[in-house]
Formats: structure tokens, C-alpha cells, sequence
């Protein structure tokens, strides 16, 4: 254990080296694809203020980073003829069925649908939380270069990095030994989020990481202060504290990057 009780260099030298990892990744566009005027709709919601190419109509899927395809009733062959061609590529889809219609659809997960009674506005936060669900890290350069998915694909993030804090807490029962992972998993998290807002990690950053720092050692000194005074088990105390303090951390921290980016 002894190994892990501090922070080491190399371990704050992999949040700069995760940081070039993002920036290097290539992602593909958001491709939107089904019923026409829906589309249009969505499309238009979604290009505003997003990096050129980003959001496309179209039905060439292959360099997609995800599918979002809005069906209008039961699907029809030529629906179905796009799907397929989808799963077959292995590309994530997001449907968004319009009309309550519950038949099955090729590569599509029952999870991984939006309903909507009648034709009217896409809920893009909702959308994104679930390509944040299915493109999991890939999910921060989408978010980065289409601002109207940022609020969904944020809270995802959060909510993934929060659970993960919340197993590190419960699951370590030497003091303190907790530290270095937790820090690490919150500084990702602040990481991934000012990335999402397009502030990458340099040194004027410092302050930021800082702070990190110092909310776990502050979570820690209060996870280790109430456990001997309540009858709660250890692990589940500490659990709780570790997922409740990412949470607010990566809420503030959403905050504090959505005023830098409307400046």
C-alpha cells in the first residue's frame, strides 16, 4: 500500500498524456439520419456554434462517430435497410422514435431510445447522456465540438466519475490510501470537463488541479471525522462521501466552465 499512498509524478504526468490522448483522437462527425423534416430540425439545434463538420445528413455512415436516426411510426424497409447498415459498420445508434410505436430494431439497445409522443423538439440533454453512455471517453470531443450537446454529455461524465469515487471510497480500509486514486479519478473528471468546454490543461491550470487536491484531502478529513461517530458501516460512509464530493465537485466545476466558455 505503501506505493500508493502519494501522488507520484508519473501519475500527474498521465492526466497531460490523457489530455494529448483526446486531443489526438479522431472522431467523426454526429451523423443524423430518417425522417426528413425531424432531421432538419435536430440538425439545425445542433449546428449552432459547432466546429464545421461536425454534424452531417446523411445516409454514408462509415466515418461516424455515432448515429442518431429519427423513425416517424413503424419502420419501413428503407429504415430498416439503414439501421442494418449501421450495426454492420458498428456504429453506436441513438434512435428517436416519434408516434409510441415499441417494435423491434436492428442494432438498436432498448436503452439507447429517446420517445417522443408527437413530432416536436429533440431533448438534446437527454440525447446527450446517452452518446456519453454509448461512446463513453470519445464522448468529450463530440461534446467539444458540438456546445449543444455539452450539458447531457457533462452529466453523464459526472455522474460515471462520481460512481467510480464512490467504489474507491467504499472499497479501500487502510487511511488515507484512498487519496491518490480518488484525486486522480477527480482530476480526470476536471480534465474531461474543461476539455468538453475547450480549456485544455496548461499551466495557468495548476490552480484548478489545486483544488481538486485540496476538496478530496477535505472529503477525507470529513469522511475520517464522522465515521467513528455514526453506526453507518466504514465503507458505506465512506462510499457515500466519496460519490456525494465528486458530484459536487464536478457540478461546480460545470459551472465554473460553462461561465469561462460564454465569455
Amino acid at each position: 500500500m505503501a506505493g500508493h499512498s502519494s501522488l507520484s509524478p508519473r501519475a500527474l504526468l498521465g492526466l497531460a498524456t490523457e489530455q494529448r490522448e483526446l486531443e489526438n483522437e479522431q472522431t467523426g462527425p454526429l451523423v443524423l439520419s430518417g425522417a426528413r423534416r425531424p432531421v432538419a430540425a435536430l440538425a439545425r439545434e445542433l449546428s449552432r456554434s459547432a466546429a464545421p463538420d461536425s454534424v452531417r445528413q446523411d445516409d454514408d455512415i462509415e466515418p461516424a462517430a455515432a448515429l442518431v436516426y429519427l423513425l416517424r411510426g413503424r419502420p419501413k424497409s428503407d429504415d430498416l435497410r439503414r439501421l442494418r447498415a449501421a450495426e454492420a459498420a458498428r456504429v453506436p445508434i441513438i434512435c428517436v422514435r416519434i408516434g409510441g410505436d415499441k417494435s423491434s430494431l436492428p442494432g438498436v439497445l432498448a436503452t439507447d431510445v429517446i420517445e417522443l409522443e408527437s413530432e416536436g423538439p429533440v431533448p438534446v440533454e437527454e440525447l446527450g447522456r446517452l452518446l456519453a453512455r454509448r461512446l463513453e471517453g470519445r464522448s468529450t470531443a463530440l461534446a467539444a465540438r458540438i456546445p449543444a450537446l455539452r450539458a447531457g454529455v457533462c452529466d453523464e461524465l459526472i455522474q460515471r466519475s462520481a460512481r467510480r469515487a464512490g467504489a474507491i471510497g467504499a472499497s479501500t480500509f487502510v487511511p488515507a490510501a484512498d487519496l491518490p486514486a480518488l484525486f486522480l479519478e477527480q482530476a480526470r473528471l476536471i480534465l474531461r470537463l474543461g476539455y468538453a468546454h475547450n480549456r485544455r490543461l496548461e499551466p495557468a491550470r495548476g490552480v484548478e488541479i489545486a483544488a481538486v487536491l485540496a476538496a478530496g484531502l477535505g472529503l477525507r478529513r470529513l469522511a475520517r471525522r464522522v465515521r467513528y461517530e455514526t453506526l453507518f458501516p466504514a465503507w458505506a460512509l465512506q462510499g457515500s462521501i466519496a460519490y456525494a464530493g465528486t458530484r459536487a465537485l464536478g457540478d461546480a466545476a460545470l459551472r465554473y466552465f460553462s461561465a469561462f466558455a460564454s465569455e
